[in-house]
């Protein structure tokens, strides 16, 4: 059985949509939001609205909720 079959909810957390992230903003962007995990800065403007998680957590997060056969 091949694991694309068996987890019907992989790739980027299931049915949960996440924003895109912004492109590489420059000197003069607005300020990032912060990981509601660990507080570090994440790729998310600060008006991104619901948890926004930084390359790290939402890596660990994914991990997390894999399908584990």
């Amino acid at each position: 059985m091949d694991a694309s079959s068996y987890c019907a909810g992989s790739g980027t957390g299931g049915d949960r949509s996440r924003p895109e992230p912004a492109a590489d903003p420059g000197p003069d962007a607005s300020p990032r939001a912060e990981c509601v995990l660990c507080r570090e800065p994440t790729e998310y403007p600060e008006s991104v609205k619901g948890i926004t998680l930084c390359p790290v957590c939402e890596w660990q997060e994914a991990q997390r909720t894999a399908c584990s056969g």
